[in-house]
């Protein structure tokens, strides 16, 4: 056997063992690239990128017998597709998108929102395209096993940046009131580097109290439009009685032809178009000494906000409750006269409350009835006003101390004063507090009779929730009591703050050297410590685990832990033979019992878990072992020969 013999067989022996694995494996993956369907855009422009993906796969080794194997490892499964700004002249307004599965030769596209920013320059940007999927690289036709992965790819799409026709609103003037219809005009400027043809304005409005030329919208056209040219474009505007004297958005939008003969739409522009009133007044100042029972005078200054100047004005003031009245009637009213725009005048009424009145704001309402300068009668009415009687009681909560933890029960504690005029009787402090995870555990406290200036102690037992957060909180209160003729009355509320403190965790816990061996169980040692400042008692400790960590055993309990008492805890665990070397979380939580009887669950603690490689096993794979063999007793039998 010579030389060349020697190779050959050599050869043959590789060919029948590598060809023989490639034979019964299909191998491949996927292979996608992103293009745009329209890469041109225009400064200040709202457009969207349509980025097609397209799936070309790349396949290293297939398969005659199972074809669909082939496309199962170049399909792309689970795809993942984020546009990013690439430090363009670009915001990105639509977030990452997922497409599902994009299997070989398929071609898909993707629509994202963007806002090309109004000073981007003229020019050829790249823009970064990350895909994110999952896909199957290796298949065995013989077992069917599977070797998934997971690929991040980033492809780029070519954005331009042209500055045709471009439009921009430089002026708007307005004449336009409530209830009435006026002229809107609309300055544009053709701020682009090309001329634009067939232009059509719209102007739209964007309430259902407005309109535009008697319709929702309406357009003035151009038949050529140059770079740097200025039009100005008017359009009648109303409004209905319902609309308001504000700032009304209107759209402006121009569809227009470009050089090159294409069909082209402009950004819509937002255009703000105020409304002037058909003629209102507005309260500038309010005076009052009502009392509670008695009669005051009630001063109301009214300016007249325009934008006319009126005759005969007449201010009529009602109340809104029978607590409230004018001389016994529900109404008063007096003659002002001329009122030019900006002026005030100031309306003064005795006003009387009733015994039955309360410490709150009453509603009124006025009218102001007057003849514009046309001679048409007109009137501004429901104007809000308000009366707060001044208080027949007053109290005052100082020397505030509290002792509030969260996820634990304790005290408001402060003292009470008559800061008023006269003697109450059965006076009670009233929590009228709202707030969320703090509960008192009784809303009133009792206090008995409190004579001018005298003062007594109170006290709330409060319980802050678990999920209460530390910090400053409000605490309202009202006083309920009986005045002097023995008629039930009640006080402002009484605003005090205090601080709630941040929770504290029960336990400590302490671990050293937590491990186990892939495919292998133990016992693990977790040291558990009471860090509280009572004892706990009934400890009830849980073990979860997830893959590829199990327990074995994942229960625990302890009598009783002092504060600052410790105690060893033994759970079970194991790895799967699959586990990777690495370390793995495993998470517990303690329910217990605390002196007062409650039982709540704890925090989770977590705890790392290290996966070492199991002791001992390894060795080469029987088919190379072959195949070493082969070449070895081929190679000294042509040793033996050639000599």
């Amino acid at each position: 056997m010579n030389s060349r013999t020697l190779l050959t067989l050599a050869v043959v022996a590789l060919l029948l063992l590598v060809p023989g694995i490639a034979a019964g494996a299909v191998v491949g993956s996927p292979d996608i690239t992103a293009t745009l369907t329209d890469s041109t855009v225009v400064p200040g422009e709202e457009t969207r990128f349509d980025v097609v993906l397209t799936n070309t796969g790349s396949l290293d080794t297939a398969s005659a017998r199972n074809p669909n194997y082939n496309s199962q490892v170049t399909t792309a499964r689970g795809l993942q597709v984020d546009v990013l700004d690439g430090g363009g002249p670009f915001t990105i307004t639509t977030e990452q998108q997922v497409y599902g599965s994009l299997p070989e030769t398929t071609t898909q596209p993707i629509s994202f929102n963007v806002v090309v920013h109004d000073d981007a320059e003229p020019g050829t940007y790249r823009v970064p395209v990350d895909l994110k999927y999952k896909y199957t690289e290796y298949i065995s036709e013989t077992t069917g096993d599977r070797d998934e992965r997971t690929a991040t790819t980033r492809e780029y799409v070519t954005v331009k940046v042209s500055d045709r026709a471009k439009f921009d609103v430089t002026d708007v003037d307005s004449n336009a009131r409530v209830a009435s219809t006026g002229t809107v005009a609309v300055t544009v400027e053709n701020t682009g580097s090309e001329a634009a043809s067939d232009a059509s304005v719209a102007f739209e409005a964007s309430s259902s109290d407005l309109s535009v030329g008697g319709q929702q919208a309406s357009s003035r056209y151009v038949s050529q439009w140059e770079p740097g040219e200025v039009r100005t474009f008017r359009y009648r505007v109303g409004s209905t009685a319902n609309a308001e004297a504000d700032s009304y958005e209107f759209d402006l939008s121009v569809n227009f032809e470009d050089e090159d003969g294409a069909d082209r739409s402009s950004a819509r522009q937002s255009v703000g178009v105020d409304l002037e009133r058909e003629q209102t007044f507005s309260v500038t100042d309010l005076e009052s000494d009502v009392s509670i029972g008695d009669t005051g005078t009630y001063n109301v200054t009214f300016r007249n906000d325009g934008p006319v100047a009126v005759n005969d004005a007449t201010v009529q003031i009602t109340s809104q409750s029978s607590d409230i009245s004018f001389s016994g009637s529900e109404s008063s009213t007096q003659y002002v006269g001329a009122w030019q725009p900006g002026e005030t005048r100031t309306v003064r009424v005795e006003a009387t409350t009733s015994e039955d009145a309360q410490v709150r704001p009453y509603a009124l309402v006025a009218t102001v009835g007057y003849t514009d300068p046309e001679g048409d009668a007109g009137a501004d009415e429901n104007i809000q006003l308000g009366l707060q009687p001044e208080p027949e009681q007053t109290f005052s909560l100082t020397d505030v101390e509290s002792n509030l933890r969260a996820g634990d029960d304790g005290r408001l504690n402060a003292t009470l004063t008559n800061t008023g005029r006269n003697t109450v009787r059965n006076v009670v402090l009233v929590w009228r507090s709202d707030n969320t995870n703090i509960s008192p555990q009784k809303t009133e406290y009792a206090v008995g009779d409190l004579e001018p200036g005298a003062s007594a102690e109170v006290s709330f037992g409060v319980d802050i929730s678990d999920g209460a957060e530390g910090g400053p909180r409000q605490f309202d209160f009202a006083t309920r009591y009986r005045n002097r003729e023995g008629d039930r009355r009640e006080s402002d509320t009484i605003e005090i703050q205090q601080s709630v403190a941040d929770g504290t965790d029960e336990f400590r816990l302490d671990t050293t050297d937590v491990n186990v061996s892939v495919g292998q169980s133990k016992t693990i040692e977790l040291t558990i410590t009471n860090v509280d400042t009572e004892r706990l008692t009934n400890i009830e400790a849980k073990l979860f685990t997830d893959s590829p960590i199990s327990a074995t055993d994942d229960e625990a309990f302890i009598a009783s832990l002092e504060p600052g008492e410790s105690e060893t805890l033994t759970f079970g665990i194991s790895a799967s033979g699959t586990a990777m070397q690495k370390t793995y979380p495993i998470s517990m939580d303690f329910q217990y019992e605390e002196p007062d009887g409650d039982t709540p669950v704890s925090d989770t603690y977590r705890v790392p878990i290290s996966v070492t490689e199991r002791s001992g096993g390894g060795g080469l794979p029987l088919g190379l072992i072959g195949a070493v063999v082969l070449l070895s007793v081929l190679a000294v039998a042509g040793y033996i020969r050639y000599r």
